[in-house]
């Protein structure tokens, strides 16, 4: 039976239990646009917040395992040559690593847009599995089409879905610090270009080479998980939609600023591979032995983890464009004046650690120049579109380098001629597109 008071008790007790609840509420979390004041489709504020800094760590580990994979491509080039596929010419031999670098580039155009929509775990996971799954059996390969199939198109698209995420997420995350921050994250492509090396060739002596590629594979799925559980979206993502081909990957091009930067960057990845491809078995044209020459892409990378923190940083405080253009051009100058006539240890040695350390701009600074003249829900679409066209360069340039090597008889010359002007001339047309930007917000 009810008293007098029970209305009056019973308001009281709703009364509390709302105030009670609304404690439980203000002491959780709120990343939602209207309590930080943010835009409709924002979660979090940029530049900030652990959320920022742990998808820094991740997209460090997923660049580690995909593109560091990636930049070990002499390492195989040369392996394969002298082994496996000793019979083969190198030209025939370099499209296992070409079409692996164009896969791994080229899905971009594809994982930028279901980036876009789905945010990054759900393409990090299959990514991670479809990697290491390829790792995993080109450590039992033997003949030619079983490395094309497992290293040149397994592996690679796992390790492009594990790539573009980490770069889209982290474009997102910040704004004025984004060029530092993608050159923080993408030193781990360095550091998996020195270790992953010298972790191959030790374990591949003592084991063989099954041994050594499957170590490599363990390696990467344990650093692929950490990136599958730290890299986040600042952003809402619109999920499933109907892909507008014509808006999406066209309209973009219709800006002058977009489409001669794109040239620029094709130019700049058309020369790019060919040192970091070729410079293994050219060291041993000239007397390296096999040991020390693998060690060359070790020397290489270390060099480039300051070439790609470094230039991050003062491209932030001095201009994106002038830091990546002088990158391109000192990196163009090395190549036609230090790699063309070197022939003995000490100047190919140097022109390694040289090579890397400005080369390292090159891949680092690019995706803040297009996130930066980029609407933020279409940052993913455009590097993914940047990086098919630039695909096409990196498929073809060693298979051409190869050719002109086996046209002038073993010697690199030519190769490194095509190389160090197609860097020099791909910068500066990327550093001259900033004029149509101006242009284009007229």
């Amino acid at each position: 039976m009810r008293g007098p008071n029970s209305s009056l008790a019973d308001n009281v007790s709703v009364s509390s239990a709302v105030d009670s609840r609304s404690v439980i509420e203000k002491t959780e979390p709120e990343p939602i646009a209207e309590t930080l004041n943010l835009a409709s489709h924002e979660l979090y504020l940029p530049d900030t917040g652990v959320r920022a800094w742990l998808c820094v760590l991740g997209s460090f580990c997923g660049i580690f395992c995909s593109f560091g994979y990636i930049n070990v491509i002499g390492v195989f080039e040369e392996y394969y040559m002298s082994n496996q596929l000793s019979s083969y010419s190198p030209s025939t031999i370099s499209w296992i690593t070409s079409i692996e670098v164009f896969i791994m580039i080229f899905g971009g155009i594809i994982i930028g847009r279901l980036y876009d929509m789905f945010g990054p775990r759900p393409l990090l996971i299959p990514g991670t599995i479809l990697m290491v799954v390829g790792i995993m059996t080109t450590s039992v390969c033997k003949e030619y089409y079983q490395f094309i199939l497992a290293q040149g198109i397994c592996t690679s698209i796992g390790a492009s879905l594990v790539f573009n995420p980490c770069v889209s997420a982290l474009s997102a995350w910040f704004i004025k610090k984004r060029a530092a921050a993608l050159g923080i994250a993408i030193t781990g492509s360095s550091l998996g270009g020195v270790i992953l090396p010298i972790m191959f060739r030790q374990i591949e002596q003592e084991s063989g080479f099954g041994w050594g590629v499957r170590a490599l594979g363990f390696l990467i799925l344990g650093l692929a998980t950490v990136s599958c559980l730290t890299i986040t979206s600042r952003i809402r993502h619109q999920g499933r939609q109907s892909i507008n081909i014509y808006k999406t990957y066209v309209v973009p091009f219709k800006a002058p600023s977009f489409t001669v930067m794109v040239t620029g960057i094709f130019l700049v990845y058309w020369g790019l591979f060919i040192p970091i491809g070729y410079i293994p078995s050219h060291a041993v044209a000239h007397g390296f032995s096999d040991s020390l020459s693998l060690y060359l892409v070790s020397i290489l990378n270390a060099a480039s983890v300051f070439g790609r923190i470094l230039p991050g940083i003062l491209a932030d405080k001095f201009g994106r464009y002038n830091t990546y253009f002088g990158a391109c051009l000192a990196s163009g100058a090395l190549t036609l004046a230090l790699w063309l006539p070197a022939t003995g240890h000490v100047p190919i040695i140097l022109f390694a650690a040289l090579f890397g350390f400005f080369s390292g701009a090159s891949v680092s600074v690019w995706p803040a120049l297009v996130a930066e003249i980029s609407p933020i829900r279409e940052i993913g679409a455009r590097i993914g579109a940047v990086s098919a066209v630039a695909s096409f360069a990196a498929l073809s340039g060693m298979p051409i380098a190869g050719a002109i090597v086996t046209h002038d008889d073993g010697k690199y010359w030519g190769a490194a001629v095509f190389a160090g002007v197609s860097l020099a001339l791909g910068g500066t047309i990327v550093y001259v597109s900033q004029m149509f930007v101006r242009k284009d917000k007229a």
